[in-house]
């Protein structure tokens, strides 16, 4: 509709003004606020709002609001007297203080003469005196009509949006070869949630749901523990080089054994002191040492393998089966080690000859002469 037609709707006859002379500013707002106030609905009509009230308890709740809204109304139509005149005679003699008095007294004759002056107003007859300053309204109108029409067209957007996807089939049934070449909205639909992995149940579980990321934060969880097997929800080193070396000690036992064993040989120090990362040499050392065992437990296996041509034949220092029996193998293996050399170091210093470097040790009187 036109700005005419929606001003015509907006004011009762006799009250559209004809433009005519220019007036003030602000004469022009003071007419524009009296004739808005003039149209809209008045406040005692506020009842017809129970149309909106849905439900027994936001019907009983407006029930009880209109009885005490009537027994208000009632109470103000019983004394609908004229107020009386404060007797201020009566006040200053009860009222030590006249500054405070004759505050009050002026504060209530300006109050009054300004309501006074303001029921006295005829706001019907200066509506009608408004004769110009409706482009202002006449451009609200317009302004108004610009924003219906983006909002319509938003509102159209969004139903060919809602009817396209559910026109659409369902996500179990996309296809590379079909539609989905045509459609860029599902193609990129489906390269996010990578629906092409058939680990997702697509026909009944949704990628953004928080449901299906608890899912794969519990099967991630479940993977790790597997993994690590300490039962530790730690994702932020999961992989070996990411770890620190202790943790990477706890993991693998062997390679811990195996470089404490060379750290204590080679330093004689204590394993309180184990560093935490070994220098690069020892790490060389520690893996020549290593090949040249395999090297000699290989050929002595060989040749007792093809001697006996036996079906199995493991290797020397080595468990039958290595997976289950190696801990405590080698367990057994570093406890007979220990005690052999803490007997043998008793020995040595039993005899007084136990880091004796600078002497040539006997022990006889014959080996003394010797």
């Amino acid at each position: 509709p036109s700005s005419g037609a929606l001003a015509a709707e907006r004011f009762p006859p006799g009250l559209r003004p004809r433009p005519p002379a220019a007036r003030p500013p602000a004469r022009q707002r003071a007419m524009l606020r009296r004739g808005i106030r003039r149209v809209l609905p008045g406040r005692d009509r506020w009842h017809a709002l129970q149309e909106y009230a849905l439900g027994e308890t936001n019907q009983e709740e407006f029930r009880l609001l209109r009885a005490r809204d009537s027994a208000v109304s009632s109470v103000v139509a019983a004394h609908g007297a004229a107020p009386k005149t404060i007797d201020w005679a009566a006040w200053e003699g009860k009222i030590s203080n006249k500054e405070t008095l004759q505050c009050l007294k002026d504060f209530h004759a300006q109050q009054t003469a300004l309501l006074d002056a303001v029921l006295k107003e005829d706001h019907v007859g200066a509506v009608k005196e408004q004769k110009a300053g409706w482009e202002l309204f006449d451009d609200a109108v317009s302004s108004c009509e610009k924003s219906v029409e983006k909002s319509q067209t938003i509102l159209r957007n969004g139903a060919r949006a809602l009817w396209i996807s559910f026109q659409n089939p369902p996500v179990s049934l996309l296809s590379q070869s079909e539609w989905l070449d045509a459609d860029q909205y599902w193609q990129a639909f489906v390269e996010k949630h990578h629906f092409y992995h058939n680990h997702i149940a697509s026909a009944v579980e949704d990628p953004e749901s928080k449901e299906y990321d608890a899912k794969q934060k519990a099967d991630l969880i479940k993977r790790w523990e597997t993994f690590d097997g300490r039962g530790t929800t730690r994702q932020n080193n999961k992989l070996l080089y990411q770890r620190p070396s202790y943790e990477y000690y706890d993991v693998y036992r062997g390679p811990l054994i195996e470089h404490m064993i060379f750290y204590l040989t080679k330093t004689g120090g204590d394993a309180r002191m184990f560093p935490e990362t070994m220098p690069t040499q020892w790490f060389a050392e520690i893996y020549d040492l290593r090949f040249k065992v395999y090297n000699v437990l290989q050929r002595r296996k060989r040749l007792e393998h093809e001697a006996s041509l036996s079906r199995e034949m493991h290797h020397d220092f080595h468990p039958h089966d290595l997976e289950h029996d190696g801990e405590a193998h080698f367990s057994k293996l570093i406890a007979k080690e220990t005690a052999i050399t803490e007997t043998t170091v008793g020995r040595l210093m039993g005899s007084y000859i136990f880091f004796s470097d600078d002497y040539i040790p006997v022990q006889t009187g014959t080996a003394f002469y010797k």
